[in-house]
């Protein structure tokens, strides 16, 4: 997101690899984002499963999928039958996350996606049965930057910013999914609950 000078670039490096070099734990994260897509207000779901380095570092994959509807009137056929067309917006997405900045209960990291995956418009035609209207092949990159704030042990709540760029490989689906992002919500650490309840935390917080 940002130009990072050499020097800097290289102890960045340093940094994570030192992270890297620390026991994982198994990360399950499930989350929304807001967005637009052409200019509607939507959210998009996410489940992610991957690897945790100190509590620093994280990688893994995820599958992410559009949670509003959108629908439209469009013509459906050569005969000019109008018909309401339903989006549908999926994506499996391998992720990583750095955590630069770590301050009693503040934290801010930098969670990167890249993504692939598939849009489509869909409709009932006159007997009630599913149609395709249209459908894309989908690549995306999204960078972002959050803030977290630790409520308590197990809870935080997040607030991020970022930029979904878009790129289709066959038909537009006349939609526009290149849009800024949003992140607002509840973390719950689930990890910390299962690991206290086997008796392997040693109680402490991040």
């Amino acid at each position: 997101m940002l130009s990072i000078a050499p020097p800097l670039h290289a102890q960045l490096l340093d940094t994570i690899g030192s992270f890297l070099r620390m026991k994982p734990r198994i990360s399950v994260i499930v989350d929304t984002r807001g967005s637009f897509i052409s200019n509607r207000s939507v959210r998009i779901m996410g489940a992610k499963v991957g690897l945790e380095h100190g509590g620093r570092v994280r990688y893994g994959v995820g599958y992410n999928f559009l949670l509003s509807p959108i629908e439209r009137e469009r013509t459906v056929d050569d005969q000019g039958t109008v018909a309401t067309t339903h989006l549908r917006f999926g994506y499996v997405a391998p992720y990583f996350g750095y955590t630069f900045l770590v301050k009693r209960h503040w934290e801010v990291s930098i969670p990167v996606q890249f993504g692939v995956g598939s849009g489509s418009l869909v409709y009932r035609d006159q007997a009630g049965d599913r149609r395709r209207l249209q459908r894309t092949t989908v690549m995306l990159y999204e960078p972002a930057m959050q803030v977290q704030y630790r409520l308590f042990k197990y809870a935080a709540i997040y607030l991020g910013w970022g930029f979904r760029l878009v790129m289709r490989t066959s038909a537009s689906l006349h939609e526009q999914f290149t849009a800024p992002i949003y992140l607002l919500g509840l973390k719950v650490h689930f990890g910390d609950i299962y690991r206290d309840l086997r008796g392997g935390s040693s109680g402490t917080t991040r």
